[in-house]
């Protein structure tokens, strides 16, 4: 325990560090999605299958699954869905109180600290899209809808407990945060094998956090002092871009491949930063103008999927995915923050360390369908494991970036141009402990630069030490609607959204037309009467002359009269009676005669 120390002086421009340092290790990490933070993707039919979905993608979500997907979905349709999750995360911290227990103004020091929990309550994802062909392509699908970053958006840990002030303050306290992501997007079919698509997103971004900062100039009598924190809230927005590129490979109808990228994108938001005045401090803080910059990472996603067909109704199908998210490029070493005229402190100029790594996750999953009353029922079941984000010596409270893993399952129903589909999953944080001496997060003291250290010079203590669990309830409802009597009749459609329809189109219809063919010359025997109706055409044709039909009429026309006139012609040769030429020559009679 620290002795009680003079005062000494102080810089404001430090305290202002602090805050927005504090406000970023809380700001950044809560739009973070998929690969170790929080719920892992988006869709009803996607999470009761495990979130395996890049290799089938054939709803709406294809906008964030796989935009190529989209190139089979003949018709139109809008999709709603909507996700709850349930977050309970809690931190045992390591330690008791190091507050004087003899002052009045801290009785809880040298008591263990107490444990924390999240207070949030339900928070909700939503999906909205609309995709359609517009009643007259076959190969080509626009859509457009806006959904919500899949987090826990307003995770809650307590300022204070019985009296006491809460083991995680310097850490955390609530997030209030909005991640939308409104989207256009197309899928064109490029063979008979091969589709692409690609989303354009617009990023909106809003933030409401808080936090508590420590300020200690020399003026706290011991290290984390109750009267020396100031609360801080961070209003901020961010307006930018962001694109997702896709290509789905369909070697055959029981196989299919899908793969996407999910580009960086650069965030700058822009708000104010507000501060309270501590109970044991005599400057002055307030309010100021911030500046955050920062970068989310690159997303790569592949899948495989096997599909069982009966004809053009799909039995059932299995899918694997793989997906990676480059957080260690992205927020390795942190985020830059400006702030200028934070009450009366000066600008300020910091990079936030946040420590996050790259993550990987692997998603399995499928759905068996069968017909009942009158529609399609569907029934799925999958699961997922998702890396963690941090290293044990960053685990913090502000998201749960524990290693997790997830078992989900659904059940869908669609009856003519109507479906609703039902979703849960179950989300098991694997429990970690930071041992003693292994923490290596910190109060950061705006007295002394922002620094995490106290009045002194002395190192504070970790603010991370201690064992983590957490485990979170998703469930998802979805409803989807053909809208196609917008677009008037059905028309003929040569590639449909089911894998046996690009099949049935080029190869089930020639198969199909097969027995038409081969029972054309059945036709002749069923009709003799033909010749009859109408001899006269049917025996000029010289090919006809040898097939059975024509045969009768070669008869009757043997018997016609100026055929046998005709033929007397051989008769005209009697050239060999014309030559009696041996008789006019009487010269033996003359010689006789002689």
């Amino acid at each position: 325990m620290l002795e009680p120390r003079g005062t000494t002086g102080y810089s404001g421009t430090v305290r202002a560090r602090l805050s927005l340092a504090i406000a970023l290790l809380v700001f950044f990490p809560a739009r973070a999605w998929g690969g170790g933070f929080d719920i892992p993707d988006q869709g009803t039919q996607a999470l009761g299958r495990g979130a395996a979905f890049v290799a089938k993608a054939d709803d709406a979500t294809a906008i964030y699954y796989n935009p190529a997907g989209l190139a089979r979905q003949r018709g139109t349709h809008l999709l709603v869905n909507g996700s709850l999750s349930l977050a309970s995360f809690q931190f045992q911290r390591s330690g008791q109180f190091p507050d004087n227990p003899s002052n009045p103004a801290t009785p809880w020091g040298g008591t263990p600290f107490p444990l924390v929990r999240n207070s949030g309550g339900p928070a909700l994802t939503p999906f909205v899209a609309v995709t359609t062909d517009f009643g007259m392509y076959d190969r080509l699908t626009v859509a457009a809808g806006v959904y919500s970053a899949p987090m826990v958006g307003n995770r809650t840990f307590p300022y204070a407990l019985g009296g006491s002030p809460a083991a995680s303050r310097y850490d955390f306290v609530q997030s209030r945060a909005t991640f939308l992501y409104p989207t256009a997007s197309l899928g064109y079919r490029v063979t008979r094998w091969f589709d692409v698509g690609v989303s354009a997103h617009v990023v909106l971004g809003r933030y409401d956090q808080s936090w508590v900062s420590y300020i200690d100039t020399g003026q706290c009598p011991n290290v984390e002092y109750q009267p020396c924190d100031s609360r801080s809230t961070l209003n901020a927005t961010a307006v930018t871009v962001a694109a997702t590129v896709g290509a789905m490979l369909r070697p055959s109808k029981n196989f299919s491949i899908g793969m996407t990228f999910h580009t960086p994108t650069t965030i700058r938001a822009t708000g104010t930063l507000t501060s309270s005045q501590p109970a044991n401090f005599s400057g002055q803080v307030g309010s100021g103008a911030a500046i955050v910059s920062s970068t989310l990472p690159w997303t790569a996603r592949f899948g495989i999927r096997y599909i069982e067909m009966d004809h053009t109704f799909e039995v059932y199908d299995i899918e694997l995915d793989a997906t990676y998210e480059a957080w260690g490029a992205a927020q390795g070493q942190g985020v830059r923050v400006r702030a200028s005229s934070f009450g009366s402190l000066g600008d300020i100029d910091a990079l936030m360390v946040h420590g996050y790594k790259n993550t990987y996750g692997v998603r399995a999953g499928g759905a068996y369908n069968f017909k009942a009353l009158g529609g399609v029922l569907s029934l799925r079941a999958g699961g997922y494991f998702d890396s963690p984000a941090t290293d044990y010596a960053y685990t913090r409270v502000d998201y749960d970036t524990l290693a997790k893993i997830a078992g989900t399952i659904g059940v869908g129903y669609k009856i003519g141009l109507f479906g609703i589909d039902f979703g849960y999953a179950a989300v098991a944080s694997i429990p970690r402990l930071v041992g003693q001496g292994k923490g290596e997060v910190y109060p950061l003291n705006l007295g002394q630069g922002g620094r995490p250290v106290d009045g002194l010079g002395g190192l504070l203590d970790p603010i991370n030490e201690g064992s983590y669990r957490g485990f979170t309830h998703i469930l998802s409802l979805g409803i989807g609607i053909a809208l196609d009597p917008l677009f008037g009749p059905k028309r003929p459609v040569h590639y449909g959204n089911s894998y046996e329809s690009e099949y049935v189109s080029e190869t089930t219809q020639a198969e199909k037309a097969e027995p038409v063919v081969t029972a054309l010359p059945k036709e002749p025997k069923a009709t003799p009467v033909v010749p009859a109706q109408d001899a006269k055409k049917a025996v000029p044709s010289h090919t006809e002359v040898g097939t059975p039909q024509p045969s009768p009429a070669a008869k009757t026309e043997s018997n016609k009269p100026p055929k046998p006139k005709v033929t007397p012609k051989p008769k005209v040769a009697p050239k060999p009676k014309v030559t009696p030429k041996p008789k006019v020559t009487p010269k033996p009679k003359d010689v006789k005669n002689d």
